[in-house]
């Protein structure tokens, strides 16, 4: 399956296209004059730098990788999915509402399809597993998911658009999508409901436009979701951010966590409370979704996940962001 690149802007392309490369998937072209091309083109030396048309008139290219500015993304997806190849973006794929449904009906009008990458989850073994526990019964019936996600800021090493959310999206389309994901796979729901949101600037005054810390509070059937995203994680945490999740059940409760010793972190580790003791989950290292989605994409399957999952979990995030208030009066 050849693989080509549009728009090479945010570092999460090179873990993408890592994964894919892993999976057997072959990298055809990518866009040239990004910040990161130089650096990808030297990395996959076999890929050609050209421009997004050149990418997708190349018919040895089946699916389009995204990795632009935010803003862009929606309209390279439409582009892509109107070329009819598929199309994996990192999140979040689309920044408003307008650009998701210009994308639902690309893919509507399509044979292809339109993934986001919400790598906390996919990328992590032990939140993906946990996640799938919960939603399969091992504690039980969900009642409550506790994420959270804070991010090193790094603002000084960040370009421009970062800063700007009409360019990068609001914080809770961007790192909040990660939190709906986790809350959608861990109780299995469709959608949620946002019951409240918070968002603002706590400490980067250089930046007023920019938002450092944000929370949304979810809810689906009897489940409630409370979730705060930020880039405010201290330089002393070794690792770019100490994510957490707690997916509480009426049978247990599974905890992810990230151990840290003698100064150093290691993978996420997953715990279980139940009944019978309090234990650590063993979980595979290995990262699933680079071939479950080249065996979706080969016979239409939802392996990795549902056609409808991607639309879901930025319906939720903008919603949230469009309600939320602010974090400081």
């Amino acid at each position: 399956m050849g693989f080509g690149v549009v728009g090479l802007e945010h570092l999460h392309v090179f873990e993408l296209v890592d994964g894919l490369r892993a999976a057997g998937a072959v990298p055809i072209a990518h866009t040239s004059g990004d910040s990161l091309s130089d650096a990808y083109g030297a990395w996959q030396t076999d890929s050609v730098a050209t421009d997004a048309a050149g990418v997708l008139a190349d018919d040895r290219v089946q699916l389009v990788v995204l990795a632009g500015v935010p803003s862009t993304r929606a309209d390279a997806a439409v582009a892509a999915l109107d070329a009819g190849r598929s199309v994996l973006s990192d999140k979040p794929g689309a920044t408003t509402s307008d650009q998701l449904e210009r994308v639902r009906a690309a893919v509507a009008q399509s044979a292809g399809r339109w993934w986001v990458l919400f790598s906390e989850r996919f990328g992590v073994p032990a939140v993906r597993v946990a996640t799938t526990l919960a939603r399969d019964g091992a504690i039980g019936e969900v009642v409550h998911v506790s994420g959270s996600a804070p991010h090193r800021g790094a603002l000084d090493q960040r370009p421009e658009w970062f800063f700007d959310p009409g360019r990068a999206g609001a914080l809770l389309v961007d790192l909040g999508a990660h939190q709906v994901d986790q809350f959608l796979a861990s109780t299995g729901a469709e959608t949620a409901d946002v019951v409240g949101a918070a968002s603002g600037n706590v400490a980067a005054p250089d930046h007023p436009a920019f938002h450092d810390i944000a929370e949304v509070t979810l809810a689906a059937g009897d489940a409630r979701g409370h979730h705060r995203v930020d880039y405010l994680e201290a330089d002393g945490f070794p690792a770019w951010g100490d994510v957490r999740l707690v997916i509480t059940g009426t049978a247990g409760r599974l905890e992810v966590r990230t151990p840290v010793v003698d100064g150093v972190a290691g993978a996420p580790e997953l715990w279980c409370t139940d009944h019978d003791g309090h234990r650590r989950v063993d979980v595979d290292p290995d990262v699933t979704w680079p071939r479950e989605l080249l065996d979706d994409l080969a016979d239409g399957g939802e392996r990795m996940m549902t056609r409808e999952h991607p639309f879901a979990v930025t319906t939720v995030c903008l919603s949230a962001a469009a309600g939320a208030t602010p974090w400081t009066s």
